[in-house]
């Protein structure tokens, strides 16, 4: 059975190979969209893992493998927005899982959503003020009557 199609590998989240498992869809609070939406929850594997699978030389070809059947390595819940691609870290392990990959813990917005996730992370955090605006600069000159 394959990925649905927000999946991790799909949005270059993560390479081509990764052992990934779908586990369902959920209802998460995405901080790109700042709303709840449905999210893909998945099971990812990252860190040194040994175990049965496609042949070594065939798997940077594959679409994805399966968690089922490794050992060792680190494995982490994360959900991933079907609104705008954004992936976040569903509970600790996948925090962790994160990390190890070399991204933030709490997860990444997508590309095209960094200028929303930064004004939604600030207005929670109380770092906007709603001052009102202020009329730019013109170049125009009044004319005297």
């Amino acid at each position: 059975m394959g990925l649905p199609i927000h999946n991790p590998i799909d949005s270059g989240w993560i390479s081509k190979g990764s052992p990934i498992d779908h586990l369902g869809s959920v209802d998460f609070h995405c901080d790109a969209c700042g709303k709840e939406s449905r999210h893909e929850k998945y099971l990812l594997l990252a860190g040194k893992y040994i175990g049965m699978g496609a042949p070594f030389f065939a798997q940077p070809f594959m679409k994805r493998a399966s968690t089922k059947g490794k050992a060792g390595g680190t494995k982490g819940a994360i959900v991933q927005c079907t609104k705008c691609d954004s992936l976040w870290s569903f509970d600790e392990s996948g925090e962790i899982v994160l990390s190890m990959l070399g991204m933030p813990a709490a997860g990444m917005p997508s590309p095209t959503h960094v200028a929303d996730y930064e004004k939604n992370t600030a207005r929670r955090n109380g770092a906007v003020s709603e001052s009102p605006q202020l009329d730019p600069p013109t170049k125009a000159k009044k004319l005297d009557e």
